[in-house]
């Protein structure tokens, strides 16, 4: 008979740079890496037992200190899941069990302070930017050139913290902010929703077990935007059809535009944030390290419920004697959205 080769989970684990991962294979019990696209930290949990009493004394961890973590397969490339920051350490038994909090390194205590200032004839890009370098980040990520462009003559931030006016800025426009291994993040929501499934989910295939929700939310046919023109003297209103949908009620936002191209990225952007979703849905699977937040997911073998779905988190996760375990979260956009009505 033919020996079936089953493939091992694999990682390494660095500790303040230095590679500890032989060090302390022998106490971990799990290590759970969770990947989220956006509104909080990625983050990474680890639990080891203490049996030899060394995490208690001379090992136990320090606030701050940096984790860096790759994942996968024994054999196999590993995915670097990034640069964390101890953010808490917890002690609990018998047996003595030491668990380790950390946090997406970048998220600095500069972030999390409010400010109140203004921007002035400054493109969202350079905002970025220049907030960015504010914590010595760099920025990455993929956004249209027309929306990176876009020069609103004034913005202020009131009493928020840096990221928080990011999130708030981006919201309007259909881009997503993170903090993502000491680098600030930024996606295009249309190019995320755009982009080909990188995997699929047969519900006869690996499934382990699936969850679906669907929403009653209200649906928008079109979306209405009134905006003084200052070259015309006058005030505007630009209407925006909603893809895919015929009928509904008619969205109707204030907010400033400088032209009809804002209006079309902001009506765009409103649509999205309430016709989107109207589907959810959680998977858990055998453990894929691909399986990333802000990709998109092919599903299939669910009838009326099948189609593209973009993931909003996926939680990897390694235990003893428990194996590599992704378990991620769903939901339908408006560009792959899907109507259940019969």
């Amino acid at each position: 008979m033919e020996k079936v080769s089953v493939r091992q989970p694999g990682w390494v684990l660095e500790y303040e740079g230095k590679d500890i991962t032989k060090e302390v294979t022998p106490y971990i019990l799990s290590i759970t890496y969770s990947d989220v696209l956006e509104g909080e930290a990625d983050n990474l949990d680890i639990s080891l037992e203490d049996r030899d009493r060394q995490w208690k004394n001379g090992w136990w961890p320090q606030k701050g200190d940096r984790v860096r973590l790759a994942i996968g397969y024994e054999g196999e490339a590993l995915v670097n899941c990034g640069v964390f920051q101890v953010d808490e350490v917890g002690l609990n038994g018998p047996p003595d069990v030491v668990n380790l909090k950390a946090l997406s390194a970048g998220i600095k205590e500069s972030l999390r302070t409010a400010n109140t200032t203004a921007f002035e004839n400054k493109t969202l890009k350079r905002i970025a930017e220049d907030i960015a370098a504010k914590h010595g980040l760099d920025l990455t990520g993929e956004v249209s050139e027309e929306k990176a462009k876009r020069r609103p003559k004034r913005v202020t931030q009131r009493k928020e913290t840096d990221l928080e006016f990011l999130r708030r800025l981006g919201k309007a426009e259909g881009v997503i902010f993170s903090i993502k291994d000491e680098q600030l993040v930024w996606h295009d929501m249309e190019l995320l929703d755009a982009s080909k499934a990188t995997a699929t989910i047969n519900r006869n295939g690996e499934t382990l077990s699936y969850r679906f929700r669907t929403k009653t939310s209200h649906v928008y046919k079109s979306c209405q935007v009134r905006y003084h023109d200052p070259v015309a003297k006058k005030t505007i209103t630009y209407t925006h059809q909603a893809e895919g949908i015929k009928t509904g009620d008619t969205l109707k936002i204030h907010d400033r535009c400088e032209s009809k191209a804002d209006a079309i990225i902001k009506a765009k952007a409103a649509l999205r944030n309430k016709n989107g979703a109207q589907v959810e849905g959680t998977f858990s699977l055998p453990g894929s390290p691909l399986l990333v937040a802000g990709g998109n997911v092919e599903v299939v073998g669910f009838g009326v419920l099948d189609g593209i779905y973009q993931i909003i988190k996926a939680r990897h996760a390694m235990s003893r004697g428990g194996g590599y375990k992704t378990d991620i979260d769903v939901h339908t956009t408006t560009a792959n959205n899907k109507s259940l009505e019969q």
